[in-house]
């Protein structure tokens, strides 16, 4: 399958389907896809949230299953009759995976391998991964999809080791899985972990921005509605197994960042507090989108010009008071760790789930 016609789509899988991209992606088919019914699974975990989805439950056309992609019989249920699958589950802080590496090999890696098992067994047409350009580690010079996957970080190395997975497995099951490797997305729903709403919340409440280092790591950034344009172009017009990278035309620095999120709030804040940084906190090289704007695609929005709205809906979510009280920001201490076992695959799924 080198095309697929999303009017003509009747049912499709979003796993992670309560996440901020998962949950953008089930708006965004809704409409994309007039005729098609939509499948959520997701595992609630910390980044989830029921909330996400309430415009998306409301048109009819949206189920929910809570559950884990590690549960290969869960999974094959969920994928019958399935005519696209958009896997936008796992674990994606570069901090956490720093803390708990194998709580990333576990969900990111095996949960993409028993997800692309359970597309065999059901003869899905085609699935679209959500990867990360994480998967290229640091770079002097703009990446192409054809670069050496070196990550630097277990979030990354998570991700490389899901795409080997897949690859081997399209091979053997002849499917169809199509990869995108976005930079930083951004965008409403974001967990308050994440750089810019972390940023947008603090400043929101008047406390400094932690900056890491020196704040002269660059990164590259791209709006959710431009992720979910290019997620429709792949899926549509996208090679069979092609790998795409995707990202806005702009790079910034870490600093740069932050003196924009100053600037776009609408009360003082307290400025910039600078830490001495994190392990292999590098600066990530732009990565080339000539691939992905061959199929029609390129990006719409830029940070600056999405950030003020941004701000707003950060800013919405906290209490009337909460300019001196702020909100619980999500604790990024290892914790303690539980195993659960489930069947999953031809063995045993180890699900680490911390509490």
């Amino acid at each position: 399958m080198a095309s697929l016609d999303l009017a003509s789509i009747r049912t499709i899988v979003v796993t992670g389907g309560a996440g901020f991209i998962g949950s953008h992606v089930v708006d965004d088919l809704l409409e994309a896809c007039p005729g098609a019914q939509i499948r959520v699974l997701d595992s609630f975990t910390y980044a989830a949230d029921m909330a996400n989805l309430d415009r998306a439950m409301r048109s009819g056309r949206v189920t929910l299953r809570q559950g884990d992609i590690g549960n290969l019989e869960l999974v094959t249920d969920l994928l019958r009759g399935a005519d696209l699958v958009v896997n936008a589950a796992g674990e994606s802080h570069v901090d956490r995976s720093l803390l708990s590496p194998e709580r990333f090999s576990v969900s990111n890696a095996i949960g993409t391998q028993v997800l692309a098992e359970a597309m065999a067994r059901r003869r899905v047409p085609l699935m679209v991964h959500v990867s990360t350009a994480e998967v290229y580690g640091s770079s002097d010079a703009p990446l192409t999809e054809m670069a050496a996957m070196q990550p630097d970080n277990p979030l990354g190395a998570s991700k490389a080791a899901a795409e080997m997975l897949l690859s081997g497995l399209c091979v053997v099951y002849d499917l169809d899985i199509r990869v995108l490797r976005p930079v930083n997305i951004v965008g409403t729903r974001q967990n308050a972990e994440k750089l810019i709403p972390r940023f947008l919340e603090l400043a929101a409440v008047g406390k400094p921005l932690t900056i890491h280092g020196d704040g002269s790591q660059r990164r590259s950034f791209l709006a959710v509605s431009d992720f979910c344009a290019g997620l429709r172009a792949v899926a549509s017009r996208g090679q069979r197994n092609g790998v795409y990278n995707i990202s806005g035309p702009e790079t910034h620095s870490v600093l740069e960042v932050a003196r924009m999120v100053l600037e776009s709030v609408p009360d003082p804040a307290a400025g910039l507090v600078f830490n001495n940084g994190r392990p292999a906190d590098y600066t990530r090289a732009p990565v080339v989108t000539e691939a992905i704007a061959g199929l029609g695609w390129r990006a719409e929005a830029s940070l600056s010009g999405e950030l003020k709205a941004l701000a707003g809906w950060y800013r919405s979510r906290l209490a009337p008071l909460s300019r001196t009280v702020f909100r619980t920001v999500p604790d990024l201490a290892a914790g303690h760790a539980t195993v659960t076992t489930q069947p999953a695959g031809s063995g045993l799924f180890r699900s680490l789930e911390r509490h």
